[in-house]
């Protein structure tokens, strides 16, 4: 065996959620740091464009991205019974990853269809992998999934267009990224089917409750077909009063899909927690953006922390924390560090989302700097609780 390739037979490239994870686990913090620098006014990173969308785009396709691919490198395998990504193919597209990285923190230096390029490249490479598995016939029933993703991918082609030929972008970068945070909504709902499925059923047996929990297709359809008319009206004609009562109406519906969640004892499980936290705060961001669509004197971004920290957020910690243990052959017992972590996240969330609206004269310390520091904490307690499991192999001496 040659010495280089015993780098890509380690563990860090056995499965994709080992080295996705643990990258947008470090690069969480990583990438507030221009945007509250600069806020703070500590310190300016030259940027090719508006602060705001620079962040915005970091967060969602750089952290998130990394999160759900990380995820959909994993899942896809056994929905639709293909061969993982793993060593140097695994790897080309971690690289492919953090160039995009850094050709966007260096996007003011780099001619900008270069950095355009590089970054859609990821996305691209990783949807024409997963298309062929997901339209194959034992894949097809996971389509919604790759089409929800093909939408995420569009978006951030769409972002591209608008800053490389704005007088061609009938969309605004600002409501492109609120798009892409609406259809991380409607992945979330697609996938929280198949997950709380599993993970219920481990929390019901845990606390001594017998059977599966009895969740209807129909109610679950309904959710999703409601978050994704509110990500078209959101998209179209954001703050109009009708996109307002569809944001309403679809919180009712994940509203009404969280109660045939098991709430009882199981809910004490801390993965059914976060799941359950995730789902409460696309509820009550949702609310939120309704109501600031049809309120006159409410700012347009009511509601869009919680459904990005909050339920997106949440979510992706969720599923870090429970993908971290199954796929790495542990049992579900997560571990009690993750309980502080929930507890940060829970607070960044709130911090974010109420302080600029209630308390507008304290949004740089209570707005933006304690959130920061508490994001920091929520991803810095996750590594210190999960980097050793991503980095080593799998417990049980099973491959991946």
């Amino acid at each position: 065996m040659k010495a280089g390739d015993s780098v890509f037979e380690s563990p860090w490239f056995a499965y994709g959620f080992r080295p996705f994870f643990l990258l947008a686990a470090v690069y969480a913090p990583l990438a507030l740091v221009p945007w509250v620098g600069a806020l703070l006014q500590q310190f300016t990173l030259p940027m090719a464009i508006m602060p705001l969308a620079w962040h915005g785009h970091e967060m969602l396709f750089g952290f998130a991205s990394a999160a759900l691919v990380g995820f959909l490198l994993t899942s896809i395998p056994s929905w639709a019974d293909v061969q993982p990504l793993t060593g140097k193919a695994l790897a080309v597209l971690v690289v492919l990853w953090l160039l995009g990285r850094v050709t966007f923190w260096l996007s003011a230096s780099l001619p900008a269809p270069l950095v355009a390029v590089l970054n859609i490249t990821f996305p691209l490479t990783v949807l024409a992998w997963a298309a062929p598995a997901l339209l194959s016939e034992s894949g097809r029933r996971h389509l919604s999934i790759g089409l929800a993703l093909l939408a995420f991918v569009l978006v951030q082609g769409l972002f591209y267009l608008s800053w490389l030929w704005p007088q061609l972008s009938v969309l605004q970068p600002l409501v492109l990224l609120n798009t892409a945070v609406n259809i991380l909504l409607v992945l979330i709902a697609l996938t929280a089917s198949r997950i709380v499925r599993v993970v219920a059923m481990v929390a019901r047996e845990a606390a001594g409750e017998a059977g599966p929990p009895r969740l209807t297709p129909a109610r679950e359809y309904l959710a999703v077909a409601v978050l994704i008319l509110f990500v078209l009206a959101d998209m179209l004609a954001p703050g109009h009063p009708v996109t307002g009562w569809i944001a309403l109406a679809a919180a009712a519906a994940q509203a009404d899909r969280l109660s045939e969640w098991p709430w009882g004892k199981a809910m004490g499980k801390l993965y059914m927690l976060l799941l359950t936290m995730a789902y409460l705060w696309m509820v009550a961001g949702l609310v939120l953006v309704g109501v600031g669509a049809l309120v006159d004197g409410l700012p347009g971004y009511v509601g869009r922390h919680a459904l990005s920290i909050g339920a997106a957020g949440t979510a992706i910690l969720a599923v870090f924390c429970i993908a971290g243990l199954r796929h790495t052959g542990r049992s579900l017992n997560l571990p009690r560090i993750i309980w502080p972590a929930l507890v940060a996240l829970f607070l960044t969330a709130l911090l974010r989302t109420l302080v600029p609206v209630l308390r507008p004269e304290l949004y740089l310390l209570a707005g933006v700097g304690l959130p920061f520091l508490l994001w920091l904490v929520t991803y810095g307690l996750y590594l210190a609780g999960y980097a050793r499991f991503l980095l080593s192999a799998r417990a049980d001496g099973q491959p991946g």
